[in-house]
């Protein structure tokens, strides 16, 4: 691994700071970092969990989803039994000298039975056999894991504290993640103090993620491009608009030089984004009138990936409308960009078109421009798989369409609500109504700040 490389230095920094503040009474840890490094504490995690970490810890890692306080040991266990009998990790562990097999019978058994209450008091019991197993039973045990589901913040917290409150040998600690806005495990840390330990670093991943966009940018152009976009934004943060115009023409010649029209494109649509700030109307309608003059020329020349770079500029044009108070005409930009979907093959962007339609209407209470791109985003529901309907904002405009029509018979509301009931269940309007109160009020908090697409 390069040493110089920014992210294997921000790693070594995670190691310091580990060294420096858990102790051997620590059983329960966490890295209390910003939502977005958790890519660094997945990193950090992995890398003890190899032959080439850097601490004197034996590690293991898991991404076990969390669906309840009741069965989260068991599915632990039964993740790292899937882990074991891997024929891979088996040749790994033969090529350590580790030769003979780990007994996990009662393990097995627990899991097999699903008895979870069981699974709970065997967790610390497997932690103690697999480093007898391999020979190193005094060594530091770190069980570290990162949910890629978790269903209930209450109930994780009520397992940690389970956790803590479980006897065990000696030397095994529980690693988490925590957000520093959030502070989600804050009560179970303060009520285990002296137990417990926060590991807080600044990782700098801006600068990290600018300095490897932008190796190299002296004689490469896309790398040089890269930078332009960075400079580009640092300007905008600091409200210097010269700044956004030298780097933004420099993206645009520096883009021109590679023939890369899709390079190009998206020059002219960050430069004009930029200029959201500035209200440079003029110059920001020029940047987009271009950029979609260029883009119909791809599309035409037979350049298909440039499609969804034309929705975006129709939904840039729409949002300049917004801020200049021409109402009709955004809504106009919002409808085109998810027609324009339509017409391309991509229903899931053209229910995001609609929707941002959708949203702008109910806000100035434009009722029937309203019903217009429901249905008009409705009609796609025979196109969308269940996941896009799940990932995507056709269920709030699903809510509100069958809610209206709930009275009178509608085709289109009938095939909507089967379509729900295929993603949420027989009670999705539940589900729904709690979803919407979050989602919908930030939408419509941005639709009046002219922010709906500019973000």
């Amino acid at each position: 691994m390069n040493e110089h490389n920014p992210i294997t230095i921000r790693i070594d920094e995670m190691v310091k700071v580990w060294n420096n503040n858990v102790q051997p009474q620590h059983t329960l840890i966490r890295w209390m970092l910003k939502p977005e490094d958790h890519r660094m504490y997945e990193g950090f995690c992995r890398l003890e969990a190899s032959p080439h970490g850097k601490l004197d810890n034996l590690f293991v890692f898991f991404y076990t989803p969390f669906t309840s306080l009741k069965t989260y040991s068991h599915d632990l266990i039964e993740n790292w039994l899937q882990e074991y009998d891997d024929p891979k990790q088996i040749q790994l562990l033969e090529k350590a000298g580790i030769k003979t097999a780990w007994d996990l019978t009662p393990f097995r058994q627990a899991v097999e039975e699903k008895n979870y209450a069981d699974c709970d008091r065997l967790l610390p019991a497997m932690i103690q056999s697999y480093k007898n197993w391999i020979g190193q039973p005094n060594t530091p045990f770190v069980f570290s894991v990162l949910p890629k589901q978790l269903n209930s913040l209450q109930q994780f917290q009520q397992w940690l504290q389970q956790w803590m409150e479980q006897p065990r040998e000696p030397g095994m600690q529980l690693l988490v993640f925590d957000h520093v806005d959030g502070n989600f495990w804050g009560k179970v840390f303060e009520e285990y103090d002296g137990y417990t330990v926060t590991l807080k670093h600044d990782l700098r991943m801006q600068d990290a993620i600018r300095q490897i966009a932008t190796a190299g940018a002296a004689t490469d152009p896309y790398a040089f491009f890269r930078k332009c976009m960075f400079e580009m934004g640092a300007a905008a943060s600091k409200k210097n608009k010269a700044g956004v115009n030298e780097w933004g023409k420099k993206a645009i010649e520096s883009s021109k030089k590679t023939g890369d029209k899709s390079l190009l494109a998206t020059a002219y649509i960050t430069y004009a984004g930029m200029l959201f700030n500035f209200k440079d109307h003029e110059l920001i309608n020029e940047l987009l009138d271009t950029g979609i003059r260029l883009c119909k020329q791809e599309i035409a020349a037979g350049n298909e990936s440039i499609k969804s770079m034309l929705l975006q500029y129709y939904t840039y044009k729409g949002a300049d409308c917004q801020i200049q108070k021409e109402r009709k005409e955004a809504l106009e930009w919002f409808m085109k960009a998810g027609d324009e979907a339509v017409a391309f093959g991509f229903p899931t962007q053209a229910v995001s078109a609609y929707y941002k339609a959708w949203v702008f209407a109910d806000y100035k209470n434009w009722q029937e421009e309203k019903l217009q791109a429901s249905r008009q985003a409705l009609q796609l529901t025979n196109r969308l798989t269940t996941d896009e309907i799940q990932a995507s904002e056709y269920p709030f405009m699903a809510y509100d369409y069958t809610k209206q029509k709930q009275d009178v018979e509608d085709e289109l509301a009938a095939t909507v609500t089967g379509k729900m009931i295929e993603a949420y269940g027989n009670d999705w309007q539940k589900t729904i109504e709690e979803l919407k109160q979050n989602y919908t009020k930030k939408k419509i908090r941005q639709a009046n700040a002219g922010e709906i697409t500019v973000q």
